[in-house]
């Protein structure tokens, strides 16, 4: 401890020219400041002040000396920060508007990890659609929202956007299996599972119907992303789904997804949402970076 009040007797006195000024800085008198340095210089057995001035002027074992207590203070200050941060983030809730889309397996192991980590926290998760998810992010009742769009509200902003095209869903034993890429016209022959009209899914099909005058009459409509998977696994019919969604079953060869021939298709987004110019608690922060890690490591970012 007294090697840390020398030290920093001598970095007030060097960086303010003068032993005195130190002195008015610390409120201490400058006979004591002169005292500690002289104990610094017997204890290190090196002259730390050139005598014969009135500034002060370090000698070499000086600068080193002041160099050493300012990296100190440094790393000082970086830990009681830290330190301030963790105690930060003990508790509290954060509120999520997500896309059914969003929810699996995988994102749920994200929220649990998380979670571990911080028991303190409370993770509210709504599941909304797109629309219903911006509101709730522009309101403030949520902190950050996933969306299978971008949002076009001013007082809503994208932190994160993928490009994440529909595709064909079907079964390895669909007739459609083998193809590299189908037309939306080929499609209507085939019994289709969509969502519901609430869904920006069916919006988008919707819009690439009307992009190419072709009209796609569903065998199963549902309010859940689930059912529609499941239906093209069992080998029902075909459905529309970003590839993420059904990662897991595609890369165990369950699914199969096929490329569509059509631009709104191949044009849609995923996006990571908040309120423009709101400053979210560190908490919030901390696991926005771990959901945007495990929607990178599933999609390519959007060019």
């Amino acid at each position: 401890m007294h090697g840390e009040i020398r030290l920093r007797y001598l970095y007030e006195a060097a960086r303010l020219g003068t032993m005195r000024a130190a002195s008015d800085e610390l409120n201490v008198a400058t006979s004591s400041i002169s005292r500690q340095i002289a104990a610094l210089e017997k204890e290190l057995g090196m002259r730390l002040i050139e005598g014969g001035r009135r500034k002060i002027k370090l000698t070499e074992a000086g600068n080193a000396a002041f160099a050493y207590y300012r990296e100190m203070q440094a790393h000082e200050e970086v830990f009681l920060s830290r330190v301030a941060e963790l105690r930060s983030i003990r508790t509290g809730t954060i509120n999520l508007a997500v896309g059914e889309a969003f929810i699996s397996d995988a994102f749920s192991e994200v929220l649990q990890d998380f979670m571990r980590r911080y028991p303190g926290l409370t993770v509210r998760v709504k599941m909304s659609g797109t629309n219903d998810a911006v509101a709730l992010v522009r309101e403030d009742e949520a902190h950050f929202g996933l969306i299978f769009d971008v949002p076009k509200d001013p007082k809503v902003r994208a932190r994160l956007t993928l490009s994440q095209p529909l595709k064909a869903i079907v079964h390895p034993k669909h007739e459609l299996a083998g193809r590299k890429s189908v037309k939306l016209g080929e499609l209507k022959k085939y019994s289709i599972g969509l969502p519901e009209d609430s869904f920006r899914i069916r919006q988008i099909v919707r819009e690439a119907e009307h992009a190419e005058a072709v009209f796609l009459e569903p065998g199963l409509i549902a309010n859940s992303m689930m059912l529609l998977k499941d239906f093209a696994k069992c080998g029902r019919g075909l459905t529309f789904l970003p590839e993420f969604l059904a990662q897991p079953q595609l890369s165990e060869g369950k699914l199969i997804a096929i490329p569509i021939e059509n631009p709104v298709m191949n044009s849609t987004r995923i996006s990571l949402i908040t309120r423009t110019g709101r400053q979210v608690p560190n908490g919030v922060y901390r696991l926005m970076l771990r959901i945007e890690a495990h929607l990178k490591s599933l999609i390519a970012p959007a060019g």
